[in-house]
């Protein structure tokens, strides 16, 4: 049956992922022991640089891909005697048979066919295209997530797992959450780590349940609630001396902050608790200078050159370094976005964030509907009132649940959590989101969430004692947290199999749309029409 075909090269990527994630520690990390979500983030972030050099050279053809596929899941089975702790993969495997059902989808979100669909087979019948973004306006906000999907166009499944790149991210960011909740109350301990961990694992089952909405906007939102652990985490370890641990803890946040921005690329803004954690990791770390370290360390080399490969991408698409910036853009190139262009994008985005415009309405003066804040009202009225009051109270019920489940003691011995830097910066990033996109999707989902998790993670940690009822009413939570995502995809399944005639077992493939190769179709146009050819690469200096 095909759902066992499916099966078969989705648990293959998963290990080759894995794979990767081990010849990264080995080359990078020889002195850590990594955990799984590690490993899994870690493998996901090499796969994706290979991705975007390698497409400078070659298209990414079932060839291309077995090869670099068959890499890492050879290296992995070659490192499988040395597991030792089986019970952490007994629960990986648990994840990701779950999350599997997520991939069942008959009809995937508008956008996918819109230019995800487009731009991933681009990488798969050509190499690196020069001006790409002249062919459609999704084109020219390129995200890895569409690089690390491209690798997956293998025999057998063709292009029908361009939508697994969201699981893996869903599947790895979860698992990191089941680990330090695992390990919190292996040590009897409820800490503020645990129930952040826990509310946010809850928050991305039940929220984030439906994979194909997941766009490129969501994988990124969840790695923010991964960031934030890591962060906070990395000044709780005993180990605080040492360089190992630094270099660890450094490699964690520079790669997720890395695949957050390459997801989308307006999330730079997200670099201010990088740069937090290097302010404070400097008063840490006082037996040694952090940045002789750095510089040193040759994972600053990678990332480094990972960044400059992101930028380079946009600008090749676009001619400018951070699209829809126009003070970033240089439009002389002849394959660049006129910057008249990029101002009208950048109106648009805003207008559409502040819910002046939708596939169906527009606001008949933008420019006086955007300045001075004459959007608000009709924000409130039209998006506040309806989807962010909605989200809100989903959050409220998930703290509440959390609560009363969990809290047991008036109070707790133990000292207050300092993170109020921290709450600074999502209080920074919330006045900075309203202002300029207050769209759930572009951080509202995330920085919204955290400003009623951290305090609930911080009320908990110091009015909960650990006993066996605690642990057990965790456990559950988890457990309830698993089967709400399974049944609302169950639903789903179940909507689409009556409304049209999904075939979950013999062709669980989701529909291809009747425009799903508009775009390759029109780059084969302009090669037969001879309208670009410039040395070893395709230059797009226009398209009518």
């Amino acid at each position: 049956m095909s759902i066992i075909n499916l099966a078969i090269h989705y648990a293959l990527i998963i290990l080759s992922i894995i794979g990767y994630g081990k010849i990264f520690s080995y080359i990078f990390l020889k002195n850590i022991k990594l955990d799984i979500s590690q490993l899994g983030f870690f493998g996901i972030f090499f796969l994706i640089i290979i991705s975007y050099i390698t497409n400078f050279f070659f298209e990414h053809n079932y060839i291309h891909n077995l090869i670099i596929l068959s890499f890492g899941l050879i290296f992995f089975l070659l490192r499988l005697w040395l597991i030792k702790n089986y019970n952490v993969y007994i629960i990986s495997i648990g994840v990701f048979f779950i999350l599997f059902i997520g991939i069942l989808v008959y009809k995937n979100h508008d956008d996918f066919f819109y230019y995800h669909f487009g731009y991933t087979l681009s990488l798969i019948t050509d190499k690196k295209i020069i001006g790409i973004g002249h062919l459609e306006h999704g084109f020219r906000t390129p995200s890895s997530i569409f690089y690390l999907n491209s690798l997956f166009y293998l025999p057998f499944v063709k292009y029908y797992l361009f939508n697994l790149g969201a699981v893996l991210f869903m599947g790895f960011s979860s698992i990191f959450f089941i680990e330090k909740i695992k390990k919190n109350l292996k040590k009897k301990q409820i800490n503020f780590i645990l129930i952040l961990s826990l509310v946010s694992l809850i928050f991305i089952l039940t929220a984030f349940h439906r994979i194909a909405e997941h766009g490129t906007d969501r994988s990124a939102l969840i790695l923010i609630f991964v960031l934030i652990v890591v962060l906070i985490e990395s000044f709780q370890k005993k180990d605080l001396k040492k360089i190992d641990q630094f270099e660890n803890n450094f490699a964690q946040i520079s790669i997720l902050l890395l695949l957050i921005i390459s997801l989308k690329s307006f999330y730079i803004i997200y670099s201010i608790f990088f740069i937090y954690w290097i302010f404070k990791a400097q008063i840490y770390y006082t037996n040694f200078n952090i940045f002789k370290v750095i510089l040193k360390n040759k994972l600053s080399y990678l990332f480094i050159t990972s960044f400059g490969i992101f930028i380079l991408t946009v600008f090749l698409n676009t001619g400018c370094l951070i699209y829809p910036a126009s003070f970033t853009c240089m439009d002389f190139f002849e394959w660049a976005i006129p910057i008249e262009q990029v101002e009208n994008m950048k109106n648009w985005y805003s207008l559409w964030s502040k819910a002046g415009a939708n596939p169906n309405f527009r606001v008949s003066e933008p420019d006086i509907y955007l300045s001075n804040f004459n959007w608000i009202s009709n924000w409130i009225t039209s998006y506040f009132f309806t989807k962010v009051s909605d989200f809100i109270l989903v959050i409220f019920v998930i703290c509440l649940i959390t609560f009363f489940s969990i809290k047991n003691s008036p109070i707790k011995d133990s000292k207050k959590n300092d993170y109020n830097i921290i709450y600074i910066i999502i209080g920074i990033l919330t006045i900075e989101w309203f202002i300029n996109h207050p769209a759930l999707r572009y951080g509202g989902y995330t920085i919204l969430a955290l400003l009623f998790f951290m305090p609930l993670a911080d009320i908990l940690s110091r009015y909960t004692k650990y006993n066996e009822r605690v642990k057990k009413n965790i456990n559950i939570l988890i457990i309830i947290s698993f089967v709400i995502f399974i049944y609302k995809n169950i639903s789903r399944i179940n909507y689409e199999i009556d409304k049209y005639d999904y075939n979950i077992l013999e062709n669980p493939y989701y529909n291809l749309a009747d425009n799903a190769f508009i775009y390759q179709n029109k780059i084969s146009k302009l090669k037969n029409e001879k309208k670009y050819n410039k040395k070893s690469f395709l230059v797009i200096t226009k398209f009518d």
